[in-house]
């Protein structure tokens, strides 16, 4: 992953960006301070300037650049005119282009994995955007059974967790398994199913 960052982006702005494609590619424990601040081209003292320590500056990463990414990613939200059949086809879509995700996974889910089994604070805010995500989508299905797309035999809930969890399990697999093809070849089993509970 290339880092598109000027010279002049300020110290913290340049550590956040740094600190998510390391932990995106090489995961928390293998990612140290020493490699980001080389990266950064910036001694540590600035850092802790700004951070206590690693795990302040990654929580920090995750509230200031994963988060966003992640309602980039997951973005389900339809457009003026559309179903949301039609805008869980259009994100799947995007997904499926977005060559990191494809190759590395997600990164919050990996983060998760790696981290909420032996870390309170990573867990509490991690698994706080998974259940935020799992909310959006579960209303936005209850929309469109509100609206005559779906039928009222869908489940909102059940299905917005089975959407998101089903992905994240295709996205976690190893590079070698992973592509665009099989990524999709999942979408349109989802978008199969979805259709099964349309009016």
């Amino acid at each position: 992953m290339t880092s598109h960052m000027s010279k002049k982006q300020p110290t913290r702005e340049k550590l956040l960006d740094i600190t998510f494609e390391e932990l995106y590619i090489h995961g928390y424990t293998a990612t140290s301070v020493d490699t980001i601040l080389k990266r950064a081209g910036i001694p540590k003292g600035s850092m802790y300037h700004h951070f206590k320590g690693k795990k302040e500056l990654v929580l920090a990463m995750v509230e200031e650049r994963l988060f966003p990414k992640m309602e980039l990613f997951f973005d389900f939200e339809p457009k003026e005119g559309k179903s949301i059949t039609d805008a869980i086809r259009g994100t799947f879509a995007a997904m499926a282009k977005n060559k990191p995700l494809i190759t590395y996974g997600c990164p919050l889910y990996r983060l998760m994995v790696e981290l909420s089994p032996v870390d309170e604070a990573f867990d509490k805010l991690l698994s706080s955007r998974v259940t935020l995500m799992q909310d959006n989508l579960a209303l936005l299905l209850q929309k469109g059974i509100e609206s005559g797309e779906f039928n009222d035999t869908l489940n909102a809930k059940e299905f917005a967790s089975y959407i998101l969890e089903s992905t994240w399990g295709v996205l976690s697999l190893s590079p070698t398994l992973s592509s665009s093809k099989h990524f999709l070849r999942h979408s349109k089993f989802i978008l199969e199913t979805l259709s099964d509970y349309s009016n």
